[in-house]
């Protein structure tokens, strides 16, 4: 079980209390008790944002040529997840960039930027 409460007023407050009374008695009894961790809340990225990275990711895969070779906006995002988030291990060994869900309003913006500041410094594109 799994449920994500963002507490920003009273009656979201009630909402977490009615929850926790509600389960917390028959998940215990069932052996399985529940955790409650408490921490910020930061919103994730937003979809403006995603969308203007997509744009952006677009345009470096219209304009920028590496090694004489273009590549598409897909192989663009793969390659700057890699760059500038990280990268995790798959099944098998292979390995793939950490996705940019993982990342909070702040941190994607940052991400975005660093992809237009890369785009402009190593590739020439500049981006509208």
């Amino acid at each position: 079980m799994f449920a994500t409460f963002v507490l920003r007023d009273e009656t979201h407050c009630r909402r977490l209390h009615a929850f926790l009374r509600a389960n917390w008695l028959a998940m215990a009894q069932a052996g399985k008790p529940l955790g409650v961790m408490v921490a910020e809340y930061k919103s994730k990225r937003s979809n403006p944002q995603n969308k203007l990275l997509w744009s952006v990711l677009h345009q470096i895969a219209e304009h920028a040529c590496v090694d004489g070779k273009q590549f598409s906006a897909e192989a663009w995002h793969e390659n700057f997840k890699r760059q500038f988030i990280g990268t995790e291990e798959l099944p098998g060994g292979a390995t793939t960039g950490i996705s940019t869900a993982s990342l909070d309003v702040a941190a994607f913006s940052d991400y975005i930027e660093r992809v237009m500041q890369y785009a402009a410094e190593h590739l020439g594109v500049t981006i509208e």
